[in-house]
């Protein structure tokens, strides 16, 4: 007996399927909309939509040119767990409801071929047909709207005004010449926009005849995650993804038709499948993805692609938690997922600063880059080496270039203790660092990346001289260039001169945005010095007029330390340096303790702390914080592994030497000194030279002259080395208070 249109809906029903209804098998209305969705470029990347298969959704007949009819079945995927707008967990990401059970593809494909096979031993006659699910080129929610399923709402997902719009939408074309269904019904959205309003992105925009709504799909959560494929264009412009890892239900999750809808009953999955825990999917290895999702939709954005959602969703989290597992994934060995997450851990610290601010509290983070932090952490190598990867990835930023040269000059005043004996050990003016020598590699290397930051600096600004960013990356390469003038070529007078250039440029920066606190840096810094130097100097022309005010370049300093975003950390070195030079180590205790904490690989941060609690009087925290520090070098912590065990007994030496413990320092100085050529020139000499100082004061100089000798013979250009030789023959002895 032939079947007819309703037997066929009954037959749907029998197989599972909520909805089903029957379409001619004729071009669609529709194309001609959907051709103009293509050529405004709403549908991206997705050349399945775009090419010759694109073109084959005009006529069902392409796809069974004997095609007379549209079986069109949608099957209900609603369950009672919790919408992904409830979702307030910042640890877990997001999965798309479609994609919590089994592929939908071969769920449907089972129901649609039993459904196929009851038509088949009903009919009693011989027809062709072909089953589509959503990858065959076929306009399925139009045919699904003319089969009477429902409406297709500004969302532009297909709506049934008692079921909702959780549907897998299903096909079987026929040859079997059907009566269709009485059409579609009338489209029940009105002036409801709360889909429009939720969407993060705006993903739905006016259609071309702005008289209806479309999807912008490159704009859309579930095309960004699934579709685009490689790696984002990870900047401040890029929309916000929330945890979502695969896939988007917040139009539908907003949807007022949506909360009549019934729960299918059928899915009933933990939370770890719709809502994984972040940390636990950034460590999924490739093999432990394809066991989870080998069967599951998710499996669409393969392992690349679904850790790169990763990376975005622990950025966005606004979680410091997350900070751990992004930093992991900043080090994979898939490149598109290390660049991502390295991008996204800059977002991740700027959200806490935006948060913290926003709460009126002191920020704990400003945000760094992973190359920055290791920066800060004294990893110039690992800094380096992202430095150089950010600057293949964009050639025409000089401030990649300002990057790259900052990596080299800083690497190499740690290897020649420049940054030590400024910040830790030493007592040195500005004026008195001995000369570095530094690889002609890296010589040549920091100034091809000065040049090219002129080069592209002063070629924007002559077409824009109010060029914010062009004048912040020429200030930055002219203070580079001063500190290396000045620690590498030794010519004061040329790295004054670069000084004031980065000056310059600063105060236009300053004079186009004056509530940029992080501008006021170089400002501060400048005053500083300038105010710092003798007379002679500061007249001189070419500080072009600056005259230097010490007191004001703290405070401004000390403004960007506690507001900055960009310079907060810089500032706050700074201070540090500085309040060791004004002699007031009480206000240097607290930023030092907020790099430490920061920073925990940097151990010269806690160095400088033992010698600012000695400089404050407080014995009892300077040898406490010595302990720690052995005890981390001992532990194996990272950053410390390195780290000399004679240079941290010379530390403690040298405290005990000041607090006039001498046979306790004469005994940690002479094991330092017995393994002097193990250390860095710097530690050696003043090693040598405390020495001979205990031992004068015990009242020994025919053995301290030996040790003076040495410290001469070690370094004989440095100061230690100029004292050492004022007591060969006048013995030491301590000054004493008027």
């Amino acid at each position: 007996m032939p079947v007819d249109a309703e037997r066929l809906k009954q037959m749907a029903r029998a197989c599972g399927f909520a909805l089903a209804g029957v379409a001619d098998a004729l071009p669609s209305d529709d194309f001609a909309r959907f051709a103009d969705w293509r050529a405004d470029g709403f549908a991206g990347e997705m050349a399945y939509l775009t090419d010759r298969r694109g073109d084959l959704r005009a006529d069902p007949q392409s796809l069974l040119s004997s095609a007379r009819s549209i079986l069109c079945v949608a099957k209900l995927y609603q369950t009672a767990h919790p919408l992904s707008v409830e979702m307030k967990d910042d640890s877990r990401g997001w999965i798309s409801r479609y994609a919590w059970g089994e592929d939908y593809h071969d769920v449907m494909r089972a129901d649609l071929e039993r459904l196929l096979a009851m038509i088949r031993a009903e009919h009693g006659q011989p027809f062709e047909a072909k089953i589509c699910i959503d990858t065959a080129p076929l306009l399925e929610r139009s045919y699904a709207r003319a089969a009477g399923l429902g409406w297709i709402g500004k969302n532009t997902c297909l709506i049934n005004e008692r079921q909702g719009s959780w549907f897998f939408l299903g096909e079987i074309l026929l040859s079997i010449p059907l009566v269709a269904s009485a059409g579609p019904p009338p489209d029940r959205c009105g002036t409801c926009r709360r889909c429009i309003d939720a969407c993060p992105t705006a993903a739905i925009v006016p259609n071309r005849q702005q008289n209806g709504w479309t999807l912008d799909a490159r704009l859309c959560i579930s095309y960004l995650t699934i579709e685009k494929r490689g790696e984002f264009a990870v900047d401040a412009e890029l929309p916000p993804l929330g945890n979502h890892l695969f896939g988007c239900d917040i139009c539908q999750d907003v949807c007022p038709w949506n909360t009549r809808a019934p729960n299918t009953g059928e899915l009933a999955f933990e939370p770890a499948v719709f809502a994984p825990e972040l940390p636990q999917m950034a460590a999924l290895s490739q093999e432990e993805f394809r066991r989870m999702f080998r069967n599951s939709p998710a499996w669409r954005t393969k392992y690349e692609g679904f850790l790169r959602n990763v990376a975005l969703a622990l950025g966005q989290s606004k979680n410091r938690e997350m900070k751990e597992p992004l930093e992991r994934l900043a080090k994979h060995e898939n490149p598109i997922v290390a660049r991502t997450a390295q991008k996204a851990l800059q977002w991740l610290l700027m959200f806490a600063v935006i948060l913290l601010a926003g709460r009126g509290m002191k920020a704990a983070d400003a945000p760094v880059s992973v190359g920055y932090d290791h920066f800060y952490n004294n990893e110039f190598d690992q800094a380096l080496e992202i430095f150089e990867n950010d600057l293949k990835a964009h050639p025409e930023d000089p401030q990649m270039f300002n990057h790259v040269a900052q990596g080299i000059l800083y690497r190499e005043m740690l290897r020649s203790g420049a940054l030590e004996s400024q910040l830790v050990s030493g007592n040195n003016p500005f004026l008195r660092r001995p000369k570095m020598e530094i690889a002609e590699k890296d010589k040549q290397r920091f100034e091809y990346c000065f040049n090219q930051v002129l080069r592209m600096g002063e070629g924007r600004l002559g077409k824009n001289p109010n060029d914010v960013d062009a004048l912040s990356a020429l200030s930055v390469a002219h203070g580079l260039r001063s500190n290396y003038l000045f620690l590498v070529e030794k010519s004061w007078i040329d790295s004054l001169r670069e000084a004031t250039a980065a000056r310059k440029a600063n105060e236009r920066i300053r004079e186009l945005d004056p509530k940029d606190v992080d501008a006021k840096l170089v400002y501060g810094l400048n005053e500083y010095v300038v105010g710092s130097l003798p007379f002679y100097m500061r007249a001189l022309g070419f500080l072009g007029g600056f005259h230097g005010d010490r007191t004001d370049g703290v405070q401004q300093l000390e403004l960007v330390s506690k507001q900055g975003i960009r310079n907060r950390y810089d500032a706050q070195v700074l201070l540090a340096a500085i309040y060791r030079r004004e002699r007031d180590p009480r206000k240097a205790i607290p930023l030092l303790k907020e790099l430490a904490g920061r920073f925990p690989r940097n151990y010269l941060f806690r160095l400088e702390q033992v010698q600012m609690y000695s400089d404050a009087g407080d014995k009892k925290s300077a040898l406490a914080v010595l302990d720690e520090i052995e005890n981390l070098r001992r532990t194996g912590a990272v950053g410390y592994t390195s780290l000399n065990p004679e240079k941290l007994l010379y530390f403690r030496g040298n405290l005990l030497f000041w607090y006039n413990d001498l046979p306790a320092a004469l005994a940690d100085l002479r094991q330092v000194t017995q393994k002097a050529g193990e250390l860095d020139l710097n530690t050696a000499v003043l090693a040598w030279l405390r020495l001979g100082q205990v031992q004068d004061l015990q009242g020994h100089h025919a053995e301290a002259v030996p040790a003076y000798r040495e410290a001469i013979r070690t370094a004989p250009k440095s100061e230690a080395a100029a004292e050492a030789k004022d007591y060969m023959e006048t013995p030491y002895r301590r000054k004493t208070k008027a």
